[in-house]
């Protein structure tokens, strides 16, 4: 989760990621405890629920990876 902090307050958001899977565009929002959320439009109201073999999970998993490296750095 990133936090910024601001006048008066903190503002926190979750990581968020649009990938590219075959024809499409998957985006998806990323919580450290409850994992990520798949969605099928930019404005992440659709929600997307890939299956166990569904070809987003090796996208993800490249980001997850990505995200977790360049967390480890900071």
């Amino acid at each position: 989760m990133t936090c910024k902090r601001i006048p008066n307050g903190i503002v926190c958001v979750n990581p968020w990621a649009r990938f590219h899977v075959g024809n499409r565009y998957i985006w998806m929002e990323y919580h450290p405890y409850g994992g990520p959320t798949f969605f099928t439009d930019r404005n992440c109201t659709q929600i997307y629920e890939p299956k166990v073999n569904d070809p987003v999970w090796p996208v993800f998993t490249k980001w997850h990876d990505q995200h977790m490296a360049a967390k480890g750095k900071a």
